[in-house]
């Protein structure tokens, strides 16, 4: 079953010429996807309750069109392709006038706070999202980003403590903000991809030091952020 929500391009949400930059695209299904899960008993406000939490794996993103700051637009969302370890969720976002301007697919994983371990995904807890068959990438699974051979550039980023969510580790739109520091380009281009792909590998802490880097193979740019001394990759995000 589909869950519908509205929203309304906020100031918060643009990028330097009025339209919705890539984070506030993603804030919004964000949104949605809590909003959702709150719906059934599995929200923020649950967590104390059911001791679980869904955490964030990947993203890819196609933009069609970015709708501009006043605009109202519809986001759909739904639950589909799942196994004990890991489910799928979709996006599809329509303007005032019922075109799909983007669609989207995710990947998450339930976390069982309690032991701080990944937890296996029951049937019956899929089964109260009502989930459906339909893929917008007509795909099952995404394929996993790897780390490009060569590095053209790379800063040290601190984490701030305005990057740390609620789990305590750095929320899921900061990374968008990270890769922004290590992008060769201005903040306006860096929003004008249509494609974006992120994987996320290992969460990242208050007390953590990072380094990002830059490449550009076939065409296409990568961010990839890792630990500045264990050298392990946090994160792996491509725009094209």
């Amino acid at each position: 079953m589909y869950f519908t929500q509205d929203f309304r391009i906020g100031l918060s949400m643009l990028a330097q010429n009025t339209v919705i930059s890539t984070k506030g695209f993603l804030s919004i299904l964000q949104d949605i996807a809590e909003i959702h899960s709150a719906s059934i008993g599995y929200g923020i406000t649950d967590i104390d309750k059911n001791n679980f939490s869904w955490a964030l794996l990947n993203w890819k993103v196609h933009i069609l069109s970015r709708p501009k700051y006043g605009d109202v637009i519809t986001v759909k969302t739904w639950a589909r392709q799942h196994t004990k370890l890991y489910c799928y969720r979709d996006f599809e976002v329509l303007d005032a006038h019922g075109s799909t301007i983007a669609i989207i697919t995710s990947k998450w994983i339930l976390i069982d706070i309690s032991k701080g371990k990944i937890a296996k995904i029951e049937d019956s807890l899929i089964k109260k999202y009502n989930p459906e068959n339909k893929s917008v990438f007509n795909i099952i699974e995404l394929d996993k980003l790897s780390e490009p051979p060569h590095y053209l550039s790379s800063t040290n980023y601190k984490i701030r403590k305005s990057d740390i969510d609620i789990n305590n580790h750095v929320n899921n739109l900061c990374y968008i903000d990270i890769a922004l520091e290590a992008f060769p380009e201005d903040s306006n281009t860096f929003n004008s991809f249509s494609n974006l792909e992120i994987q996320y590998k290992h969460q990242i802490k208050i007390d953590d030091k990072i380094t990002v880097f830059y490449a550009f193979e076939n065409g296409e740019n990568y961010v990839v952020i890792k630990g500045s001394t264990d050298e392990k990759v946090r994160s792996i995000i491509k725009f094209y």
